[in-house]
C-alpha cells in the first residue's frame, strides 16, 4: 500500500513575515494607556493580532498597538490609512517618527515610533487620523 506524501510546506519569504520585537514594560504601559483612550472612541473595538491589539472602527482596522511585541522596532505602533488624503501623507513625510510613508497607498501600513512617553500625545493624534480615514 502506497502512502501519500504531504506536500512540502512553502517557506515564508522575508516579505511575507515581518520581524517582531519584544517590547519593554514601559512600552506595554504606554500602549495600554493609548488602547484605553482609543477604545472610548465611537465604534471602536479590538482583536488580538500577533502580540498586538488590532483596533477596528466597525469592521475596518486602522491601528495595531503592541501588547507583547511590535513590528519594525520595539517602540512602534502601526497605523493603516485606507483613504489617506494628500495632506496626511505630506504631514507624515515631515514627521521623523513615521516610517513607511513612501509606500502609503490604499491599505498600506506605516509605523510611528513612540520614542519617549511624551510622544504618546502625538501617537494618539496619528491614531485619530487613521480612525478618521476609515469609512464605516
Amino acid at each position: 500500500m502506497k502512502s501519500k506524501k504531504k506536500p512540502a510546506k512553502k517557506e515564508a519569504s522575508p516579505r511575507e513575515m515581518p520581524k517582531f520585537y519584544p517590547i519593554d514594560e514601559e512600552m506595554k504601559q504606554l500602549s495600554a494607556m493609548m488602547e484605553k483612550e482609543v477604545l472610548d472612541w465611537p465604534g471602536v473595538s479590538k482583536k488580538p493580532m500577533f502580540g498586538m491589539s488590532g483596533m477596528y472602527r466597525g469592521r475596518a482596522i486602522f491601528a495595531a498597538l503592541p501588547r507583547t511585541r511590535a513590528i519594525r522596532t520595539p517602540r512602534c505602533i502601526m497605523l493603516r490609512f485606507t483613504n489617506a488624503a494628500e495632506t496626511v501623507r505630506e504631514s507624515a513625510k515631515k514627521d521623523s517618527r513615521i516610517n513607511g510613508v513612501s509606500g502609503m497607498t490604499a491599505g498600506n501600513w506605516i509605523t510611528f515610533e513612540v520614542n519617549e512617553p511624551s510622544s504618546t500625545k502625538d501617537a494618539l493624534g496619528w491614531i485619530g487620523r487613521a480612525y478618521q480615514a476609515v469609512k464605516k
